[in-house]
């Protein structure tokens, strides 16, 4: 997805809100892919708290998020909730 006002193609918190906020099913590929392979990582959690704005895709981005971490095995590391922050 090209962002309107960045100039870089990384998942920076401006990125993400931005395709949470009008990004379609296309634009969600390449975030969700990287949610899976670290569900606990960096963009999770960014993506994990922009979920409580009132953006378009955050329901959507909020199962995906309990989905990646309830298979994932840093889940059996005392992590409570599948929404729960990165294991200490």
């Amino acid at each position: 997805m090209r962002h309107r006002h960045l100039t870089h193609e990384g998942f920076t918190i401006a990125a993400i809100e931005d395709i949470l906020a009008r990004g379609r099913l296309t634009d969600w590929a390449p975030l969700i892919a990287a949610i899976q392979v670290d569900p606990f990582g960096n963009v999770a959690e960014k993506t994990r708290a922009l979920c409580e704005k009132p953006l378009y895709g955050a329901p959507v981005f909020v199962r995906v998020i309990a989905a990646a971490r309830r298979q994932s095995p840093q889940r059996d590391n005392g992590v409570v909730s599948p929404l729960s922050p990165r294991p200490e």
